[in-house]
């Protein structure tokens, strides 16, 4: 565990990309969100209507901000420290724990800065310009329970995602990451062509916790698949 704890202090060592970035989308998708709300509130909407409100909510700015980023930021944390680490000593077993540790982190801290921006929505009466940016249908409508597990989960998932093609393409080289990708694809084609006749039927039995199942799931065949490519890979 002491290895493992050594891996995540070394993914620690760059908050500036860890936790600063994050941070920064996030103000900028809320400044972004309340410049949107004025000028629709310039151009006659009334925030007090309930459509207003009803349209409001299904901003998902605030859930599509950070995906892109925290997939890059598990590529580059993987490329980058796997080489250093193991030529210190580390085992692969412990690189691939010490990572989701990190991981885990990362995912508590931007969940916490979003539940504490949620708390000074709701407080303020939506910026005091009926701004919805993170009470939204996606992440819960204002309960923060709901959003700080959507957050939580989401951030770990993707940051896993990233990781596992960072490892591939450490294992593999250039073209590991887009075989992994052109796989990935074609088995979610698969699926889609197998399961769209039920499609309404799927749809309506997906519920949050479904939801946080296969989130779990797919974190954990990512971790795992982290630490299969690794397992041969060669220092370099």
């Amino acid at each position: 565990m002491n290895r493992a704890w050594k891996i995540t202090r070394l993914h620690l060592n760059k908050p500036q990309t860890m936790f600063g970035v994050p941070a920064q989308i996030v103000v900028f998708v809320l400044i972004v969100t309340a410049i949107i709300a004025f000028a629709l509130q310039r151009a006659g909407l009334d925030p007090s209507a309930p459509e207003y409100v009803d349209g409001a909510r299904m901003n998902q700015g605030m859930v599509w901000s950070l995906p892109g980023f925290l997939v890059y930021y598990g590529v580059q944390a993987v490329a980058t420290t796997f080489p250093f680490a193991l030529a210190l000593g580390t085992t692969r077993r412990a690189y691939v724990l010490g990572t989701a540790v990190a991981n885990l982190i990362l995912s508590a801290y931007v969940a916490a800065i979003m539940l504490i921006l949620l708390g000074l929505e709701l407080a303020t009466d939506h910026w005091f310009f009926d701004v919805y940016a993170l009470d939204n249908y996606a992440l819960g409508a204002g309960d923060p329970w709901i959003l700080f597990a959507t957050v939580f989960l989401g951030v770990f998932v993707s940051t896993s995602i990233g990781g596992v093609f960072g490892a591939v393409w450490v294992r593999y080289g250039s073209r590991g990451p887009t075989a992994l990708a052109l796989v990935l694809g074609l088995v979610l084609v698969v699926l889609l062509l197998i399961f769209v006749p039920q499609a309404a039927e799927i749809i309506a039995a997906v519920t949050r916790p479904v939801l946080a199942a296969v989130a779990i799931g797919v974190a954990a065949l990512a971790l795992a698949g982290t630490w299969l490519s690794m397992r041969r890979t060669a220092v370099r």
